[in-house]
């Protein structure tokens, strides 16, 4: 093989390039396959409600060119100025959003792509994931007879709850309040002043001394430290928030506001967990952040998982590997209560009477669970039984069957994994509790288009249902074989 050199003295210069992009391409068979006008009806309720409650006069909102972008983001999991990049550059992606379709096309700004993200609430994003798997059923892709059940954990956008990380962040905000009341009541006298230093010295001295494996005696001499000299900093400045008054209603001031309002809401209730916990022995962990309220502590045991601090959320797996996902009533979502709320999920997508097998897990399993499957009619069950003595009825699916259905709700891991790899779904970027919510649902919206992308491109390997069949048969003849034998 030989070595060509050339171009590496010559500087770079601009150009015009024609790039032809055919019906073959995978995002044109993409676009070409999904359902606009059913996804323009979910999300024009969103776009209409507005603060002044006049959505249709001002400049148009090319919701065409918007509602690609959106889908584009998600499916490849991009910020917002990497999409904005991406629109701006190419081509494939300029016709995906519409491109030669409308007359005043333009590349939208990264703000504009974050308005109209925000603008969609969670349950509009929810149902543009479940939208596709929809699509997918509608195409022959997917076959919704089957159905795995399963949950995850979302991790959010907070650092992990330490005592002395949380006095620290209450007191960094003291200390912004405590600068406003010197600027605005006091003159510019500086009456208000929290000791940053020294307590981030007092929580530096804590964490070091736990790094030593020191006894918890005195690791809790210091965190009692920590909570009274924070304590004693903080406290004048709550007892003198209410000399803002009016002040902070106008918009410039709307950071300080919104720190006087965490200060006064979650900075006072933390203080008052602290205390009971330090002080009393009480436990609550009711507050893990500041900012984000909707936050749960999980703990399910795995080697490779700590505590994780976030949200469940509820997913199900139908035949051809799509997924959908059930609205987050909670932030737990227990499983055994949540299973009813995904059957009905599944019915509302897909039509009632279609389930001819479910597998779930064991934190699934209750009697009542087990006797609603068998009224909607659903003849093969996989719904694992607790190890402990119960007087419930003989299962009705043979062992057999049960362990081929366990072999298949294994399939729904993998599929778990992609869509947190390739999304929000296993830690968000966000910060408020709603768009942190809707981020988990948009990652299954992108993971159910990636799919949809790889079956119309032919890359999704042929069904082995037959093989399965196959088994499920010989495996019925067993057990009658062995039922007689007995």
């Amino acid at each position: 093989m030989s070595l060509d050199v050339d171009g590496f003295d010559e500087p770079v210069a601009g150009d015009s390039v024609t790039i032809a992009i055919s019906n073959d391409h995978r995002l044109m068979k993409l676009a070409q396959k999904l359902p606009w006008e059913e996804m323009l009806k979910l999300v024009l309720p969103d776009l209409q409600r507005t603060d002044r409650k006049h959505w249709w006069m001002g400049r148009p909102l090319r919701i065409r060119i918007h509602l690609g972008v959106y889908i584009l983001q998600q499916m490849f999991n991009l910020t917002d100025r990497a999409t904005e990049q991406q629109v701006r550059d190419n081509a494939a992606f300029q016709l995906f959003c519409g491109y030669g379709l409308i007359k005043k096309w333009h590349a939208p700004d990264h703000t504009k792509i974050e308005a109209f993200r925000s603008r969609l609430s969670p349950e509009t994003q929810r149902r543009l994931a479940n939208l596709i798997t929809q699509q997918a059923v509608k195409l022959n892709y997917a076959n919704p007879q089957v159905l795995d059940i399963d949950s995850t954990v979302q991790e959010a956008n907070i650092a992990y709850p330490a005592i002395a990380n949380l006095l620290v962040k209450v007191a960094v905000l003291a200390s912004k309040v405590g600068k406003g009341l010197n600027q605005l009541c006091c003159g510019g006298i500086k009456r208000y002043h929290v000791g940053l230093s020294n307590l981030k010295q007092i929580a530096l001295y804590y964490f070091n001394l736990k790094r030593k494996d020191v006894g918890e005696g005195i690791l809790s001499v210091v965190l009692q430290r920590l909570w009274r000299e924070t304590y004693a900093d903080v406290l004048p400045i709550l007892n003198d928030i209410y000399l803002f008054g009016n002040q902070l209603a106008s918009g410039k001031y709307w950071s300080l506001r919104r720190s006087v309002e965490t200060l006064s809401w979650r900075g006072t209730m933390l203080l008052q967990n602290v205390h009971g916990y330090l002080f009393e022995g009480i436990i609550n962990t009711s507050i893990s952040s500041l900012h984000a309220y909707e936050v749960g502590c999980f703990n399910k045991g795995k080697l490779n998982k700590g505590v994780q601090f976030g949200r469940a959320y509820q997913l199900g797996r139908i035949g051809g590997n799509f997924l959908f996902v059930g609205e987050c009533t909670s932030t737990y979502m227990p499983d055994a209560q949540s299973l009813p709320m995904m059957l009905n999920t599944h019915e509302y997508l897909f039509g009632k009477g279609l389930l001819a097998s479910v597998a779930t897990d064991k934190g699934y399993y209750s009697l009542n669970n087990e006797q609603l499957l068998i009224e909607k009619g659903v003849l093969d069950i996989q719904l694992p039984r607790p190890d402990r003595t119960l007087n419930a009825a003989r299962e009705t699916t043979p062992w057999t069957i049960r362990q081929l259905l366990h072999h298949r709700r294994a399939g729904i891991e993998p599929l778990i994994g992609h869509t947190k790899q390739g999304g929000q779904l296993g830690r968000s970027r966000m910060k408020s509790d709603a768009t942190t919510k809707s981020a988990g649902y948009a990652a299954v919206f992108g993971f159910n288009l990636r799919q949809l992308t790889r079956c119309l491109a032919g890359e999704v390997r042929p069904k082995v249902d037959v093989v399965n069949n196959i088994a499920a048969n010989n495996a019925n003849i067993i057990e009658k074989m062995s039922m007689q034998l007995a």
